[in-house]
């Protein structure tokens, strides 16, 4: 889908919490605990609920997550947001969507809750569908390592009891919401953490580095690629660098690259063929803003710098 107004494609979803808050129908509510065995799998655990508890769960839920919904939406950027904004990502561009939706159809559901382990849990959802029309809202899981070392009593009839302390922990954040081709982002990093999104940080950068390798435009590229895999903040760059098309364009200046680096004073040398030489990780920086085109040089005093996020170039 080609989002035109990405302000928009919140408006519907906002309306429709808005209604079910207002409303407060019955049994509208589904709740799935996910666990993630393998980055490859996921399984999902679905309890039965009251209609009182499921009114109790949205009342404290949906006023936040309605709230939280009318900031300013952008597209999503792997290196990060500014306060006060949510990211808007295709759910088609994040494989583990599909797996989570394959996870919570009726014959891969897990529905006897003696064989969920609360240490295990990953995420929740909660599915929320009326008139036709569904949501899901996710949210981190919460261990509550603090509680579970200590003591939860309540009294009863003047005396203190001590209540099982393996139990559930829900809050009002809300995450992420999904509406069909609709994935907004309400915490940035919880992409990577719910939905394994790192996974597609690597898978591009690799991708990127098989282009470098093609352009034969370094020299010890193994190494450079290997310290790329190991260093996420360069994963990101390059993910949001290829979003942006930003690569063919350095191949395509190449030849100017040696002026900028001895301009700038980079820690950078070229080999007789005019390739550039890797040593170490202190160079992935360097290397990562030539080839996003990140460095500047201001018109008024003409200094040059390195602009700090892509999306201000």
């Amino acid at each position: 889908m080609a989002y035109t107004n990405y302000q928009d494609t919140a408006k519907e979803i906002i309306t429709f919490l808005d209604r079910v808050k207002t409303e407060r129908p019955d049994n509208v509510m589904t709740m799935f605990f996910v666990q993630k065995p393998s980055r490859e799998k996921f399984v999902s655990f679905k309890p039965q609920i009251s209609t009182e508890l499921q009114k109790k769960i949205l009342d404290m839920i949906l006023p936040l997550a309605i709230k939280s919904l009318q900031l300013t939406v952008v597209p999503y950027n792997p290196v990060g947001v500014a306060d006060e904004e949510n990211e808007l990502l295709p759910p088609s561009q994040v494989e583990s969507v599909d797996k989570f939706l394959e996870s919570i159809k009726q014959e891969n559901l897990f529905t006897d809750m003696s064989e969920l382990k609360i240490g295990r849990i990953n995420f929740y959802s909660i599915q929320i569908t009326y008139d036709g029309y569904t949501v899901y809202l996710f949210r981190q899981f919460s261990k509550m390592s603090k509680l579970r070392k200590g003591i939860i009593s309540q009294l009863v009839n003047n005396e203190l009891k001590e209540m099982d302390t393996d139990f559930l922990g829900i809050d009002e954040l809300c995450d992420m919401v999904l509406h069909d081709d609709v994935l907004l982002i309400l915490n940035h990093i919880s992409l990577e953490r719910i939905f394994n999104y790192r996974d597609e940080y690597l898978k591009i950068t690799n991708a990127a580095i098989g282009e470098i390798v093609n352009q034969g435009i370094m020299e010890n590229v193994e190494q450079f690629s290997d310290d790329c895999q190991r260093d996420v903040r360069i994963m990101k760059r390059f993910t949001d660098m290829m979003s942006k098309e930003r690569l063919p364009l350095f191949f395509e200046h190449y030849d100017r690259v040696p002026e900028i680096v001895n301009a700038l004073n980079l820690d950078l040398e070229f080999d007789e063929e005019g390739k550039i030489i890797y040593r170490e990780k202190s160079q992935l920086f360097h290397i990562i803003n030539l080839m996003s085109d990140a460095y500047f040089k201001s018109l008024l005093a003409e200094r040059i710098g390195v602009v700090k996020t892509e999306d201000t170039i």
